[in-house]
C-alpha cells in the first residue's frame, strides 16, 4: 500500500516535470524565435517587422520606426547588422524572460546581448530591452 502511493507519487512528480520543461522548451523555442526574427529585420532594414517585436515601454521612448531604427543602428551596431547569432538558454524572472544572445558583427569579433522579453496584453513575446556586452565584459 505505501509503496503503490510511494510510485504513485513519484509518477505524478514525473508527469509534472516533464510537462515543466516541455512548457519551458516552448518558451524559449517562441523568446528565441522573436529575437531571431527582430536581428533579421534590423539586417533587412525591415523597420515595421524590427519595432513590431519591441515592447510598448520601448515604443513609448522611441515613438517611430524611424526613431527606434536609428538609436539601434548608432548605439547597438553589432545588433543591427549581425552577422550570425547563437542562444543560451533563457532564464526565467519575476515578470518574463532574459536571454543571452552570442553575436558575431559584421567584422567577425563576438558579442554578447542580454535580452528581456515579457508578455504583452494580447500574449505576444516582445523585448522590453537589450544590453550588449563584449564577450570579456560589458562595452
Amino acid at each position: 500500500m505505501v509503496l503503490t502511493f510511494a510510485f504513485r507519487l513519484a509518477f505524478v512528480l514525473v508527469l509534472l516535470t516533464g510537462s515543466m520543461s516541455a512548457a519551458r522548451a516552448d518558451t524559449a523555442t517562441e523568446i528565441q524565435t522573436i529575437i531571431a526574427d527582430q536581428l533579421d529585420a534590423f539586417g533587412k532594414d525591415d523597420d515595421t517587422r524590427a519595432y513590431d517585436h519591441a515592447a510598448e515601454v520601448i515604443k513609448r521612448i522611441f515613438p517611430t520606426k524611424s526613431i527606434f531604427m536609428e538609436m539601434v543602428r548608432t548605439g547597438y551596431p553589432p545588433i543591427y547588422r549581425a552577422k550570425s547569432w547563437s542562444f543560451n538558454e533563457p532564464t526565467p524572472l519575476d515578470n518574463g524572460y532574459s536571454q543571452i544572445v552570442k553575436l558575431t558583427d559584421d567584422q567577425g569579433r563576438i558579442w554578447n546581448a542580454l535580452y528581456t522579453l515579457e508578455r504583452d496584453s494580447n500574449g505576444t513575446w516582445k523585448i522590453t530591452g537589450c544590453r550588449l556586452l563584449k564577450s570579456e565584459g560589458m562595452v
